[in-house]
This record gives structure tokens, C-alpha cells and sequence, in this order.
């Protein structure tokens, strides 16, 4: 074969190659995208750009850039009414008819996280609009097609007005005069102004080519006007518009076709990025969305058999991976595509703890970030932005939940992947964070608190259930985490009693046998008769003995529970009246039934499925999950839509309001729906390891996900039908143990089937798991913690259990057979002596 020959067959397989991997990025992209008819609240954005719409309109109300810094356009004049104003206007005319304002109509909409396109049909024409974003360059590709339906020739007259004035970050200072320029139909508006690092935001073209542009508000094209481009600021700022009109004789069935490039950057890349993305514009929106469909679809599984679950998960996946803006030198994870331009530490850190269990790069990544944002004293930050011409960091002060959160994602961090070389690094932070947190721990060992629950408004200091309960379970994880890593030993026991007495206190001081439920108490020691979410990781980290753990989560039941939306932040909604005794700072509670006052928020719809799931009560978990927390039960329910919101209007009481949603693609709500079904579906995580306690529902036959174990992305396979666990294998090797030990070989996939068991296995154990082996009808274990750390340990077995032995030597109690149809089920418990003992069961 000739050297031509094989350049042409190369060059043939490279563009097959191209091709199909265009096919599959369709054809993921039909898998995920939504459509929609009706009034809803839109946000969809890049890494840098966002824009947010209101009532299904074309026009966007806000465009958010996030380079070189975060301005944003946005002609708001309140946060309440903020849907009443609009960016831009766009007007139409056809033939002799007067110009009409059009765009600013509801309109069917197909979404994804990534994207969104608007269609609407009118008398004689019809108006498709779309919004699309670039990987690695600061801009927005916003196409326009317009199509003459009528059955004549018409010439068709199309004028787009961008208000291109800006709002610096943060404070939100308009800065509305600057200096603007023309070149080649793109129109650059110039900032100077330090609180906006003097940047430029521009728009260009791609498509048809306007006839007239204008850069200046007071120089707006009227029809008596020349058609030229003019309006361009020399001598002094004006009012800055990106105003272009576009003329075209239309036949019946043809088309203008309208491609703005619309960013913003640094005044001297400008020129540059607008020539590239001329020509490149397309292939940075494909590169953009691939990205995101790959890890939506290919980098983990979660294969259920239910297409609305699969797909609500695939979208929340896409959530994740679409929600991360530029921020000074990084591509962060970030609350919304354009309402929010701060990086929290909260939102990341709350998202991993979905994300360990199928990417760990990503955790590992936000980790790293807060740690490298840390001050000298390893103090962790609370949020970071841009701020008055300068980058800002608020560090996480003693009464702040990310001290517990670094924490307990860390644990979760090395319990899955084995890290051990980053997590030492993370440790001096870590432990300045258990330090630092416990400065609010007072004499009645109940963490007290300024705020009355999750959230961070409010100025009465007292004891908190909510707070007590992350200080327990974040007090655990450092020892898990300091035995784990050979550290701060000295401490570890001290630290047990600590977390001991503290549950002990929250259980006698903060349980109310009244209500049913962990309260909170007021600076002046009188009780806070409210219900609040946070009260219910009590059952999910296994604070309760049974009875008062059912009590807590029937309680929620009947008292806090909206089976259509979900349940309420707080019960009663009554923050109104408790303004000025918690010194709530105008309306910042919220209206009742909406926002901190009885709103729906996806974590507390999280907590209370994690609650059910604790208490048993998986079945009735499930339908809440799918009812309240998949995108297809929200788009079910009152006033739904496709959105993964930041909260949710309870307000049964008005229909129009009832169900409405707020900051519709919010970061962290997809990932509690995903974590959330990690859990249903059988991932156990204690305080010491990983263990599978797989559960299907009654129509379903299998279920497959993606799950990091000691760094390996295993695939879990579970099917099958009863309580406890038929056969579990390693790839095809009959494994003893659904708790994962710390020598797991390497396998790529763990079967699960489900029915009275073949064989004896460890059901869950409290210390780390190390080995487990099955010899001789005999059950072998080594189990690690600290010496006076109490285990307990749970082995399921079709073999009636003879003997016990603790490091060789027989035991004759702490420990209770239990019989049940096909199978018995040991219970025990003893105290480690050593950093290692050994456990055997005979049968």
C-alpha cells in the first residue's frame, strides 16, 4: 500500500472516528434533555457564563460572567421582584406591520444542566432561540432562528438590545457608563473600574450579519435613522448597549439564522477570544457538553431498571459536573449557574458526600482547594470571591458546620479510596477543625449555637440538637481517622468518652418526651417548641435507641410532611412573630411555608428518606425519594417543573404558590438525591468501613451502580428477592463478608443476590474490617480500632452458631441468637484489648 494509501485510510478512520463520536453525543444528549411546557424558572451556564430566566421566557433576566471576576447584568431592582426585569429586548418586524416585542412570552423549552432551547409559533412566523456554553473560553453562544410559516415573501426585520451595563460581585455596585467600541459587528464594552477588574464584555457575530449597530443608548436605531453601524463612545463613558439589526427578504419556509457570541474577558484577550471563537464557537459548546454527558453517563453507573430514575440520576450527575465556575485560577463547584457567584464550602463538601461513592477525583480535587484557601493557623474557609477589586475569604468561625463536614467527608474520603498519603495532609486541618469546633461545646456537653438549625440567620445562643449531633458523629470520624492513620493516638480514647457523653446528654437534656422529638433550647432556657430537620441525623448516624428513633421519625411523619413536595424546614411556620427574639434581620426567614420558614429544602427531604432508611422503613423511603427528590417527581408534583431547586414553596393553601420552586439547578440537590439512593439501595457507611445491605423494590429485578472502594471503582450487581443476603461474590470468588475489608483483592465487579443465605457472612461489624475468611466452618475475622474501643458485630448464617472465640479463647456471653425462617442472625460485642484482635464463630 502506498504512503497516499494510508494517508487517505488514516484520515478516512479519524473522520469516522469524529463522526461517531458526534452520533453519541447526540444521541446522550436526547437521553437527557427535558421538554417542557409552562411557567417555570430557569438557570443553565458554563464555567463562564450563566444566565437565569423567569417564567419560561426566551429573554434571560440575569447573564452572569465569571471572568476575569464575577460581574453579572442584571437590571433588578429587588430579589423578590427580580423576575419582572429582563437583560435585553428583542423586537420583530415583518412587511409594513409595526415592530412587536417579542421573547418576552412563555415558550415550550427543551433543558439540560448545560443548555437550554425555546420554541414558539406565532402568526406568520415562528422564534427558536437557544443557549449554549464554551469549555475553555469566557463566553455564551446565543442562537436565533426565525422562520417565515406565512405563505408570501416578506422582508423580515429583527433588532436585539443587550443592556450591557454591569454589576460588580458581591456588593452588586452598578457600573452603568463605560466606554465602548466597534470592530467588524462585534461591539466591545470597556470597563474601568478596579471593583470589576476593568473588564470588557462583548458580543459578536456568527451568523447573518446585522445591517446597523449601536453601541450607545441614546443613539438607539429608530426606522428614520441611516443604516449604518455608529454609537460608538470616544470622548467620554455613556450608557452602553449591544444593540444589532438584522434585515432579510424572507420566502415561505426560509429563515434568518442569528448567532451571537456573548462573553466577557480581560480587555487585551478580547479581540483575540472573539476571532477564535468565530471560527470555533461550536466545536467549544461540543467539547463543553460532552464533558458533562460522559461523566453523566459513562465515567459510573447507577442502572436501576426505573428510565425516570436512571434519568433523574444521569441529570443530577449533570448537575454536578455543570454547576463549577471560574473563580481567580479554578474551575470551583459552585450553588447555580448564575445566581450565586461565591464558592462555599458547604455546597462542595455536602456534594461529596454523594460524589466519594463513584468520583473520588472530584473530592479529592475540592480537598485540595479548601486546604490550599485555609489561613496560617489551617483555619478552613467558610466562602471565597471577588469583592471590591480584590479576592476575599471568610474563614469558617467556631459556630460553623463546615468543621464538622471537612471532617466527616475526609473520613468518608479515605473509607473509599484508600488515600492515605493525601488524607495525612489533610489532617493538621482536620484536626484544627475538631478544635476549633468545639469552642462551643459547653458545660452540659451539648454543642450551643447562635442559629437555631442548619441554616445562618438568627442570634440566640443556646443548645442545639442539630449541632450536637454533627459534633458526635464528626468526633468519631477523627478517631476512625487518627486510628487509621497512627495519630493524635494519646487522644483518641479521650476523645470516645467525649462523644460518649455528649450522646448521652443529647438523648437527657434534649430529647422532649412531649414532642416526640430532639429539641433545641433558648438563651433564656426556655424551650423552642419548633420541629427542625436537623434534629433527624440523629437516626441516620444511629444516635436513638429504637424506640425513641421511631418516635423521632413518626413524629416528622405526622407533624412536618407534605407527601407531594416533601418535608418542611420547621413546624409551625411562625418565624414572623420571632423576629425580634431571634434577631432575624428583616424578612430573611421568609414568608410562611416558604424559604427558612416551612420552606421545602432538599437536604431536609434528604435527611428524613436517610431517616426512614435508618428506621427500616425502606419501602416507604423509596416513594418518598421518587416523590419528592427525583427530577421526574418534582416535574409530577404541584407547580412542578424540571428542576433540582434550592427550595420549594409549601404554601398548600395557594395553588399558585404551592409547589413553585427557587434557584431551580442547585448544586448540592442532585447530589442528595444520588446519595440518598446509594443508601436505599444498600450502601452502609459506619463510622469504621463500607458494607452493603442491598434492598430492591417490588417491581424491580436488578440494580447496578458505580462504587469506590479503597480506590477501586467497583461495579455492584445486586438482584434477587428477601431480607438478607443469598450469596455475595468477588467477580466469580464467594466472598464471606458484606463489609469490605481493607485487603480487598483486585476485582472489578461484586454480585449480590438477595434470599435465605447459602452460607455464613458478616452482616456489619463496628471496627475496621481487615480480613474475613470462612474455613473449616469457621467465620474468621480481624478487626481493628483502639484498645477499650466496644464492637459490635452482626453474622448472618443458615448454620446454627456453637462457639465464640475472641483471639482464640471461647466466649459464653455478650452476644444472642436470633431464629428466623431459613436462617439465623448473631449478635455480639466485646471490647478490643488490643489495636487488632481476632474474632471466630463456629457452626
Amino acid at each position: 500500500m502506498s504512503r497516499v494509501s494510508k494517508l487517505v485510510l488514516i484520515n478516512i478512520f479519524i473522520l469516522a472516528m469524529i463522526v461517531n463520536c458526534g452520533t453519541e453525543k447526540q444521541h446522550l444528549h436526547q437521553k437527557l434533555v427535558v421538554q417542557y411546557t409552562g411557567d417555570a424558572k430557569l438557570e443553565v451556564g458554563g464555567p463562564f457564563v450563566g444566565v437565569e430566566f423567569h417564567h419560561s421566557y426566551m429573554i434571560p433576566q440575569r447573564i452572569s460572567f465569571f471572568y476575569p471576576v464575577a460581574n453579572s447584568i442584571d437590571h433588578s431592582r429587588d430579589y423578590w421582584t427580580r423576575d419582572s426585569s429582563f437583560v435585553e429586548e428583542w423586537y420583530l418586524k415583518i412587511g409594513d406591520n409595526p415592530a412587536v416585542s417579542i421573547g418576552r412570552d412563555a415558550s415550550e423549552f427543551e433543558i439540560t444542566p448545560y443548555s437550554v432551547k425555546f420554541t414558539r409559533v406565532e402568526n406568520g412566523y415562528s422564534l427558536k432561540s437557544s443557549y449554549q456554553f464554551c469549555q475553555n473560553k469566557p463566553a455564551m453562544i446565543l442562537k436565533i432562528q426565525i422562520v417565515n410559516t406565512s405563505d408570501k415573501t416578506e422582508e423580515f426585520e429583527f433588532d436585539t438590545r443587550l443592556w450591557t451595563s454591569i454589576r460588580t460581585c458581591h456588593t452588586f455596585r452598578p457600573l452603568e457608563y463605560a466606554w465602548t467600541d466597534l470592530d467588524s459587528s462585534t461591539i466591545y464594552t470597556h470597563f474601568d473600574d478596579p471593583d470589576a477588574d476593568f473588564a470588557d464584555v462583548f458580543v459578536a457575530n456568527a451568523g447573518d450579519p446585522p445591517t446597523y449597530c449601536n453601541s450607545r443608548i441614546d443613539n438607539l436605531y429608530t426606522p428614520q435613522k441611516e443604516d449604518e453601524c455608529k454609537g460608538i463612545s470616544k470622548d467620554k463613558p455613556e450608557k452602553p448597549v449591544s444593540q444589532f439589526i438584522y434585515q432579510k427578504r424572507l420566502k415561505p419556509g426560509e429563515a434568518m439564522k442569528i448567532v451571537q457570541i456573548i462573553g466577557s474577558s480581560k480587555r487585551e484577550e478580547s479581540q483575540s477570544v472573539v476571532a477564535y471563537l468565530r471560527g470555533n464557537f461550536q466545536a467549544e459548546i461540543d467539547k463543553y457538553e460532552k464533558d458533562v454527558l460522559d461523566k453523566a453517563y459513562t465515567h459510573s453507573i447507577m442502572a436501576t431498571g426505573c428510565p425516570k430514575t436512571d434519568h433523574s440520576v444521569a441529570y443530577a450527575k449533570a448537575v454536578m459536573v455543570a454547576n463549577a465556575h471560574f473563580l481567580e485560577d479554578d474551575i470551583v463547584p459552585m450553588p447555580c449557574p448564575a445566581e450565586y457567584n461565591f464558592y462555599f464550602t458547604h455546597d462542595a463538601l455536602v456534594t461529596d458526600l454523594a460524589a466519594v461513592n463513584f468520583d473520588l477525583e472530584r473530592v479529592k480535587r475540592d480537598l485540595d482547594y479548601i486546604i490550599r484557601h485555609a489561613d496560617e493557623n489551617n483555619i478552613i474557609p467558610h466562602a471565597y470571591y471577588w469583592k471590591d477589586g480584590k479576592y476575599v475569604t471568610e474563614y469558617a468561625s467556631s459556630d460553623n458546620w463546615n468543621n464538622f463536614w471537612l471532617v466527616q467527608v475526609s473520613a468518608k474520603y479515605l473509607r473509599h479510596s484508600g488515600d492515605r498519603e493525601f488524607v495525612e495532609r489533610l489532617y493538621p486541618f482536620i484536626s484544627k477543625s475538631v478544635e476549633r469546633s468545639l469552642l462551643t461545646l459547653e458545660k452540659d456537653n451539648l454543642m450551643w449555637s447562635f442559629r437555631p438549625d442548619w441554616w445562618d440567620i438568627g442570634q440566640n445562643y443556646g443548645p442545639r440538637s442539630y449541632m450536637t449531633i454533627l459534633a458526635i458523629k464528626t468526633l468519631r470520624d477523627y478517631i476512625f481517622l487518627s486510628t487509621a492513620l497512627e495519630k493524635n493516638l494519646d487522644r483518641v480514647q479521650e476523645y470516645a468518652s467525649l462523644a460518649e457523653d455528649m450522646q448521652s446528654a443529647l438523648i437527657e437534656k434534649l430529647w422532649n418526651d412531649d414532642m416526640n422529638y430532639l429539641v433545641n433550647y433558648h438563651n433564656d432556657g426556655s424551650l423552642d417548641e419548633h420541629y427542625y430537620i436537623g434534629s433527624l441525623l440523629a437516626a441516620h448516624y444511629g444516635l436513638l435507641d429504637n424506640e425513641k428513633q421511631n418516635l423521632l421519625v413518626q413524629t416528622a411523619t405526622e407533624k412536618m410532611v407534605d407527601n407531594n413536595v416533601g418535608i418542611y424546614n420547621v413546624f409551625p411556620m411562625d418565624f414572623e412573630k420571632w423576629g425580634d427574639f431571634m434577631k432575624f434581620v428583616g424578612n430573611e426567614a421568609g414568608a410562611k411555608y416558604y424559604y427558612f420558614n416551612g420552606g421545602i429544602w432538599p437536604q431536609g427531604n434528604a435527611w428524613y428518606a436517610m431517616a426512614l432508611i435508618a428506621n427500616g422503613e425502606k419501602k416507604a423511603a423509596a416513594r418518598f425519594i421518587n416523590n419528592t427528590m427525583s427530577l421526574h417527581g418534582i416535574m409530577a408534583g404541584p407547580n412542578g417543573q424540571p428542576a433540582y431547586y434550592e427550595v420549594r414553596n409549601a404554601n398548600k393553601d395557594d395553588l399558585s404558590e404551592y409547589g413553585t420552586v427557587d434557584k431551580p439547578q442547585f448544586l448540592w440537590a442532585g447530589a442528595w438525591y444520588i446519595n440518598c439512593l446509594y443508601q436505599l439501595y444498600g450502601v452502609v457507611e459506619n463510622d469504621w468501613n463500607i458494607a452493603l445491605d442491598p434492598f430492591l423494590e417490588h417491581d424491580q429485578k436488578e440494580c447496578e451502580f458505580t462504587l469506590f472502594v479503597d480506590g477501586k471503582p467497583l461495579l455492584i450487581s445486586i438482584s434477587g428477592k428477601g431480607e438478607v443476603i443469598k450469596s455475595i461474590r468477588y467477580d466469580r470468588q464467594r466472598f464471606h463478608s458484606a463489609v469490605f475489608t481493607t485487603d480487598i483483592q483486585e476485582i472489578k465487579r461484586v454480585n449480590i443476590v438477595i434470599g435465605c443465605p447459602d452460607y455464613p457472612y458478616l452482616q456489619q461489624t463496628s471496627s475496621i474490617l481487615n480480613t474475613c475468611s470462612y474455613d473449616n466452618r469457621q467465620l474468621n475475622m480481624e478487626l481493628e480500632a483502639y484498645p477499650g474501643h466496644r464492637n459490635e458485630s452482626c453474622i448472618i448464617t443458615p448454620y446454627e452458631p456453637k462457639d465464640v472465640l475472641i483471639n482464640g479463647k471461647q466466649v459464653t456471653k455478650n452476644f444472642f441468637v436470633e431464629s428466623f425462617d431459613g436462617y439465623y442472625k448473631l449478635v455480639l460485642w466485646f471490647t478490643h484489648s488490643n489495636d487488632i484482635d481476632k474474632l471466630g464463630v463456629k457452626f
